[in-house]
């Protein structure tokens, strides 16, 4: 066969010519996102919040003691007693990112709640008011899953599983609910309660010994690295009773249940507000079960997972040692505020029956008399003025907060414990002893008003701080050995005055 045209069979026929020139670029076109509209985004950046949790059924109201193993749909209430931050095993789900063992008991017995988390977990503490709802107890297997006080235990997924939930009752919280200790009774002795001392001496071998204690003062919260380089929150508490103190160690979970809770400042519902309340020391008095021991120079109290703790537990013992913690806290205080309200310095001044006291009469009157409230005169002579040497040691004024005292040469200071601010008050301690001719007063027993420092000292207690060197020493001169005349009030009450002599006004 043949053709008429001929036909180009090279290589280069085969492939298209180049071009000359680029093309000409395309015009630059409007950003068209990432494909998400706006409404999407927004949802996204704000999610909903989770729906109420409502009962998909009947569930039955239960004491603990009531509780059996098996499967049964039930609700309980109580008290969180002990929490335990359970660390992750190759068992553990992969959808749950930690899991808290919870203790939780009410005045008839106790039961162990590990509550699973992927996302939130409710801001859990000691002593707080719980409710439960589950449809399985089962038994502890060799205390791994439970502890030894509460061998039954619920396992809870709320965020997986809606047939389970957990309450916090932090708005209907009114602190006397589920506060009896286990096995109290009224009018008998708690049993196996013991002295903090006598837990020291041999008691800590008893199983199932309890001490109670009360919070002297709550040191800063730390950040611990562990040896396997994992990080936990750590915070001490000083305890004492009428005979000994210790230091408490809570990690974990738990170092937050010492610390407050901010409030809205729309809420104010009295109950809300106390349950977000931390920890006070001198008030907080706490029923320690079984508690783990370490006898050192310093004895070092910690929580193991069967111990059981009560937070200001419902017992004549409680209130007594909570009375004790605040006359010992008044006696052992720096700079207490002056009382108001007590005396009445117009009586002192224009009454019908003004009396002169001598400090050995003030005395015989305080010992006959232990509750009785007075007021009259006292003439006295300063001895001992020690402007200048607090100056130097930065200790014009001082104050007290988280039961560590604070000194300052001025109003303000930081509490190195809650790095919260405390206004300060003129030190007692600058005027030394004073006396009269029948007994001697010693430094820091008088406790002056404001009305009083600025009559004794010409000037506001603030003034000390404008006062040069010279200035000072001659205001120390001219106070030593002065007689002035003190208006004073005495009251029996130790927890208002600490057992001071309270000055109302100084007069030459």
């Amino acid at each position: 066969m043949g053709g008429s045209g001929e036909v180009d069979a090279s290589i280069q026929a085969f492939f298209p010519p180049t071009p000359q020139s680029s093309p000409a670029k395309r015009p630059p076109a409007d950003d068209i996102g990432d494909g998400f509209t706006a409404e999407e985004i927004q949802v996204a950046l704000q999610p909903k919040l989770p729906e109420p949790w409502h009962p998909p059924g009947k569930y039955t109201e239960s004491d603990i003691c009531d509780l059996r193993s098996g499967p049964k749909a039930v609700t309980f209430m109580g008290r969180i007693c002990n929490l335990v931050d359970v660390a992750n095993t190759p068992k553990t789900s992969r959808s749950a990112r930690g899991c808290v063992k919870l203790c939780v008991k009410d005045e008839t017995g106790a039961t162990t709640v590990r509550l699973w988390y992927a996302h939130h977990v409710p801001a859990l503490r000691l002593g707080s008011l719980v409710s439960i709802w589950t449809t399985h107890i089962s038994d502890g297997e060799n205390g791994t899953l439970s502890s030894t006080g509460a061998p039954l235990y619920a396992s809870l997924f709320p965020e997986r599983d809606r047939s389970c939930h957990l309450m916090l009752h932090e708005n209907s919280d009114d602190g006397g609910m589920h506060k009896r200790p286990l096995g109290f009774r009224k009018g008998q002795p708690l049993a196996g309660l013991m002295t903090l001392q006598n837990f020291f001496d041999g008691g800590c071998d008893v199983p199932d010994a309890r001490i109670l204690v009360v919070v002297k003062s709550i040191g800063p919260k730390k950040r611990v690295t562990r040896k396997d380089e994992t990080v936990t929150e750590n915070i001490n508490l000083t305890v004492q009773d009428d005979t000994a103190e210790a230091i408490l160690g809570l990690w974990g979970s738990t170092a937050a249940s010492p610390i407050g809770r901010p409030v809205s400042e729309n809420n104010t519902n009295p109950e809300a507000i106390a349950a977000r309340e931390g920890w006070k020391s001198g008030e907080t008095v706490l029923l320690l079960q079984g508690p783990g021991c370490k006898l050192n120079r310093s004895t070092y109290l910690t929580l193991t997972s069967a111990t059981i703790i009560d937070v200001d537990p419902d017992i004549p013992d409680a209130a007594w040692l909570r009375r004790w913690s605040v006359r010992q806290r008044s006696r052992e205080a720096i700079n207490l505020p002056f009382p108001e309200g007590v005396f009445d310095l117009a009586i002192i001044k224009s009454g019908p029956i003004r009396c002169l006291y001598t400090i050995a009469e003030l005395d015989e009157f305080a010992r006959a008399a232990p509750t009785e409230t007075f007021q009259g005169y006292l003439s006295v002579l300063i001895t001992e003025v020690k402007l200048i040497e607090y100056r130097k040691r930065l200790m014009l004024f001082s104050g007290e907060c988280c039961s560590m005292p604070l000194y300052a040469n001025d109003l303000v200071a930081t509490c190195k414990g809650c790095e919260q601010k405390v206004v300060l008050r003129a030190s007692p301690k600058i005027i030394g002893q004073v006396m009269d001719e029948t007994a001697v007063v010693g430094p820091g027993r008088l406790l002056f008003s404001d009305r009083a420092w600025r009559s004794l000292l010409g000037r506001e207690p603030a003034g000390l701080l404008e006062l040069g060197e010279d200035e000072m020493k001659y205001l120390s001169d001219r106070l030593l050995f002065c007689r002035v005349t003190l208006l004073f009030g005495w009251t029996g009450d130790e927890s208002v005055a600490g057992g001071r002599i309270c000055v109302l006004d100084v007069t030459a």
